[in-house]
């Protein structure tokens, strides 16, 4: 079985490329166990992101649509108060 230097050699590097194939596929295992995890991640704060978002402009928008109705109103109030101090 080991005639020469050089079968022990190829034993050597054979029993070498294989650690270095199964440390490989262990690295590829962890490293697609933390990218599905930073997808969750990533996932959860994008949802976070929008609630908040919806939080925050709702309110906005609600007030904005009131500012339009009431406006004519306020503009008119003006007018007749002030319109009729200067004649």
């Amino acid at each position: 079985m080991f005639a020469t230097s050089g079968d022990v050699l190829n034993i050597a590097l054979a029993v070498g490329f294989l650690v270095l194939v199964i440390f490989l596929a262990i690295l590829i295992f962890y490293t697609i166990l933390v990218m599905r995890d930073v997808s969750k991640i990533t996932e959860d704060s994008r949802d976070l992101v929008d609630r908040v978002h919806n939080t925050v402009t709702g309110p906005l928008k609600a007030v904005d649509y009131l500012v339009e109705r009431v406006k004519p109103y306020i503009e008119a109030a003006i007018e007749n108060r002030f319109g009729k101090g200067k004649k």
